[in-house]
């Protein structure tokens, strides 16, 4: 191993995504062939049955593979490959995106040049070319509403409705946000050590969203990068199945519970479940309208939101343990359930 300091400790966090996670892991090798930056490169598998853990050690032999033991979350992965990090900085990266030509260095020397900035944020480029939103204001219980009742999907433009995703912008401009998406997170390391990384009670999503929240109460910005693009296969490890996407947006809205009931208090936490509640009974009915009417595909629609009312009932203000947890945890929050 050099005893020289690499720019950027990468972070991949994977389940079960051994092709996804090759293209990644090729683009990351392109960058640093063509001088953006020096890398270290951890792959924290997460129980993968696709032989990833092989496939990286074959074709990848200067990338550090660790083998977590099964679904241990996407917080407490990342929290167990970067802790021997040597970066200056550390990209937590989802093994579903490709870093594009510039993006490495121009988050690096983002942070080179603005010492006042914590962790930055690039732009994440979906299949159709479009922008994916992934900054976000703090949540609080109006844009939870506007989310169970999709007023932010017809208002998007909106400030109102669509202010806790920022869909009102074009994501054109650098500028300080809240929060960004985990997908593409780069943050000083002496910070996230700081910080302790993330919440390991987060099994799956808003454990982005906590570490950002802490990030600006250290005293740091937050910024984002229109110039540092990243392809992203969004969804890469979700799968089609109605069953396991009932369990991740449960595990979305666990997640959720747990942080407003952190951050917020226990009456404002209650308050959570009873407006995700509401939107699951909302989709139910909705969808079960819609299946009357023999709409293809509405019936298992409204199995899912069925199962996740169910879920969500039961639902504590706690952390979501791994042990036993749902769904695949390979994906930052990014998302809306």
């Amino acid at each position: 191993m050099s005893n020289t300091t690499p720019d950027i400790t990468v972070a991949i966090v994977s389940y079960n995504t051994r092709d996804l996670l090759r293209a990644c892991l090729r683009s990351l090798a392109a960058r640093q062939a063509e001088g953006e930056a020096s890398l270290e490169i951890v792959v924290a598998d997460n129980g993968s049955a696709d032989g990833s853990a092989a496939m990286v050690r074959a074709e990848f032999p200067d990338v550090r593979v660790i083998e977590t033991g099964g679904n241990i979350g996407y917080g407490r992965a990342n929290n167990a490959a970067l802790r021997d990090a040597r970066g200056r900085y550390v990209l937590i990266l989802n093994s579903d995106t490709e870093a594009e030509a510039g993006a490495l260095q121009a988050m690096r020397d983002f942070l080179d040049a603005r010492p006042e900035a914590g962790a930055v944020g690039g732009r994440l480029i979906l299949p159709d070319g479009t922008t994916q939103p992934s900054c976000a204001d703090d949540p609080d219980l109006k844009s939870v509403l506007w989310e169970q009742t999709y007023l932010y999907k017809l208002f998007s433009r909106n400030r109102v409705t669509g202010g806790y995703y920022m869909t009102y912008w074009d994501y054109g401009d650098r500028r300080a946000v809240e929060q960004v998406c985990g997908a593409c997170l780069m943050v000083r390391r002496e910070l996230f050590r700081q910080l302790g990384g993330f919440d390991p009670r987060y099994f799956m999503y808003f454990e982005d969203t906590d570490l950002c929240v802490r990030v600006r109460a250290a005293g740091a910005q937050i910024w984002f990068l229109p110039d540092a693009c990243f392809q992203h296969r969004l969804g890469g490890s979700s799968g089609s199945d109605w069953r396991v996407r009932a369990r991740m947006i449960a595990s979305y809205n666990k997640s959720r519970y747990y942080f407003f009931t952190r951050t917020r208090g226990r009456v404002q936490g209650l308050a959570l479940k009873a407006v995700v509640l509401l939107g699951a009974t909302l989709r139910v009915a909705a969808w079960g309208l819609l299946a009357l009417t023999g709409r293809r595909g509405a019936r298992e629609q409204a199995r899912l939101f069925a199962e996740v009312w169910r879920q969500t009932r039961r639902m504590g203000p706690h952390g979501d343990a791994p042990e036993g947890a749902p769904g695949p945890p390979s994906a930052a929050s990014c998302t809306s359930a």
